[in-house]
């Protein structure tokens, strides 16, 4: 029971210093910044996990695991899942969501709807989807995933080989490639 306590203070923790960081600075490479806290927040899940009693202080005997390492090994289980099944899929929903983006733009048009040509320049705060496409091909050159040669954009290695490991995922995972 200490790892699962220990791991849901933890996200909260996590949760909460992503938050301060993304309300008070600027940052780039937003998802890379995330994945950095979550590391860094390893070690001090595993000090603080060694620094505190079995029990908490708070927990009855039968919650407390007896042996230290299976409730270690468990927390930071929980504790990755958390991160990268929760607080992580919710910063991408909430960051790159084109149908969520499209959803409030909706909902802050004047009477709350839009035909689809003024959808086309209201998308992303009035940014329009133009705007969408550039922020994505910035993305993908920022990551070395392209590069842009002679007015064209071509596949470098790394796209290549992101290619090779994800497509195949998405056919065997049935998921639209559209």
């Amino acid at each position: 029971m200490k790892g699962l306590l220990l791991a849901l203070a933890g996200a909260a923790l996590l949760t909460l210093a992503v938050t301060v960081v993304f309300r008070l600075c600027v940052v780039r490479g937003r998802v890379a910044l995330l994945v950095r806290l979550f590391l860094v927040s390893l070690p001090l899940f595993v000090l603080v996990y060694a620094w505190t009693p079995a029990d908490l202080g708070v927990l009855p005997p039968m919650l407390v695991e007896p042996c230290p390492g299976l409730g270690l090994a468990y927390g930071l289980l929980v504790h990755g899942a958390l991160f990268f099944g929760g607080l992580l899929q919710l910063y991408n929903l909430a960051d790159r969501g084109f149908s969520l983006r499209i959803l409030i733009d909706i909902a802050e048009a004047p009477g709350g709807s839009l035909a689809q040509p003024d959808l086309l320049t209201a998308y992303g705060g009035g940014h329009g989807f133009d705007a969408a496409l550039d922020k994505r091909i910035d993305g993908l050159l920022e990551h070395g995933l392209i590069r842009h040669v002679e007015g064209r954009f071509e596949l470098t290695p790394r796209g290549e080989r992101a290619i090779k490991v994800y497509e195949p995922l998405q056919v065997f995972l049935r998921l639209s490639s559209w």
